[in-house]
């Protein structure tokens, strides 16, 4: 009974110090040696009956910081309830032997070591695991239909004024409704795999702008799987994309994403992706299909974790796209940072990207002397986390931390030796996810 209070009470100040928000297997692989990062993406997992991931975050960072005892004992408290015997034993035997275990831990363990045979009557938990995410989001754009920066443009060598905004083709600022559900159902193969199975819908209106409004139906599988220090995890991702006033496509892809950990500061990772978009000819848009484009883009980024709250990051970016167009091909390299770190109210994070974009052909019909080269900056701010955590008087009614809120700033500034292209622009968004846990309808394995 000691034993188990005192793991209670472990797990208590785990669940107090963690970020809480809503985490993707993707973030653990950017950061496997994040301390809170993955002791919150362990919790998420264990509330959602999803143990095996669980066991296998937990036993990483076992490994990462061997004299953390906390770590060890709320690994033993998972491994109880499942059907673990050899694991328990082991864990047991680790933690009796182990320096830095106290006295009084090590007696409530050999208690626990005589009655231990009630592991194997804990009801087996499912390998299989679901969830659905409703999502809602507002942004807001001061520049929707990308106006030029000098309100000029250049058709065949000439330059002319750009139309002033009319509410309905051409509009200023506007603002972007979306609302989508997107479903998750997993599997844990064995201890260090899993595979992930997404499918998602999203609707999209404007405020004032006629064009652009679209619902986009999406599929993805991504498959999961740690060996030693590597964390690998091949996809592939299906889009279909249905626009009002513009052209139909589809797009699909494949990609590779690694990250290799050095240490518990540092880590690397890298990722190479090809997709393909296909855009359907139809009623007013007889030749879509001359925007059909390639797209072969890789990056390498460098991660160092300042402190369990902090992280720097370094990314190389380049990529080739290859269109029907010649001109709206072109070869993109780049750089971007970015920093995160975790506060009371959620993970604030900062990422600023620059790229230059050089161009295979001119566009004759816009000017046929210049050659284009687009500089391209970015930068975001972020703020996320869960609805409770800025919001305390909402536990009463979020009690199963399940409603997520995202805050977004971005401002995009492009230079461009056509004008044409030569846009800025700023966007703020407000968005907010309900988690609906579906794991009461899988059958235990």
């Amino acid at each position: 009974m000691r034993l188990i209070t005192y793991l209670l009470f472990v797990i208590f100040l785990f669940s107090q110090k963690s970020f809480a928000s809503k985490i993707t297997y993707e973030e653990i692989l950017d950061n496997p040696s994040d301390l809170e990062l993955n002791l919150n993406y362990a919790k998420q997992q264990e509330s959602e009956g999803n143990l095996k991931l669980t066991i296998a975050t937990l036993e990483r960072l076992s490994m990462l910081y061997p004299k953390n005892v906390d770590i060890k004992l709320y690994l033993l408290s998972i491994l109880v309830n499942m059907d673990s015997k050899i694991k328990v034993d082991l864990m047991l035997q680790t933690l009796l032997n182990d320096p830095n275990t106290t006295d009084e831990t090590k007696n409530a363990i050999a208690e626990l070591l005589v009655d231990k045979n009630q592991i194997q009557e804990k009801e087996k938990k499912q390998t299989w695991f679901a969830y659905l995410d409703l999502k809602y989001s507002q942004t807001e754009e001061n520049n929707i239909s990308a106006t030029p920066n000098s309100k000029h443009w250049y058709a065949e060598n000439t330059l002319l004024p750009f139309s002033s905004p009319d509410d309905i083709t051409i509009v200023g600022y506007d603002k972007t409704y979306k609302r989508g559900g997107a479903f998750t159902y997993g599997k844990n193969l064995n201890d260090t795999s899993s595979i992930f199975f997404n499918l998602g819908l999203d609707i999209n209106t404007n405020n004032k702008k006629f064009k652009g409004e679209s619902d986009i139906t999406s599929g993805s599988v991504s498959y999961f799987k740690a060996i030693r220090n590597h964390y690998l995890s091949p996809y592939f991702y299906y889009n279909d994309a249905n626009y009002r006033g513009q052209e139909d496509y589809i797009s699909q892809g494949v990609g590779f994403n690694n990250t290799f950990i050095i240490n518990e500061k540092i880590n690397l990772n890298y990722s190479i992706n090809y997709s393909e978009s296909k855009y359907r000819n139809g009623i007013g848009f007889m030749k879509a299909s001359d925007n059909d484009a390639e797209t072969l883009a890789s990056n390498l980024r460098f991660n160092y974790n300042i402190s369990n709250k902090t992280q720097l990051s370094a990314k190389i970016i380049k990529s080739n796209i290859e269109s029907a167009k010649a001109y709206d091909g072109y070869d993109s390299d780049g750089v971007s940072i970015s920093a995160t770190t975790i506060f009371p109210i959620g993970t604030l994070s900062f990422r600023s990207t620059y790229l230059e974009n050089e161009y295979d052909e001119r566009e004759i019909k816009v000017h046929s002397l210049l050659d284009r080269h687009d500089e391209s900056y970015a930068t975001v701010l972020s703020l996320n986390g869960q609805v409770n955590q800025i919001i305390p008087m909402l536990r009463s009614i979020n009690m199963d931390n399940s409603i997520f809120y995202n805050l977004t700033f971005k401002d995009s500034d492009v230079r461009s030796t056509i004008l044409n292209h030569d846009i800025s622009r700023k966007f703020y968004t407000m968005g907010l996810t309900k988690r609906i846990n579906l794991n009461n309808i899988l059958k235990n394995e």
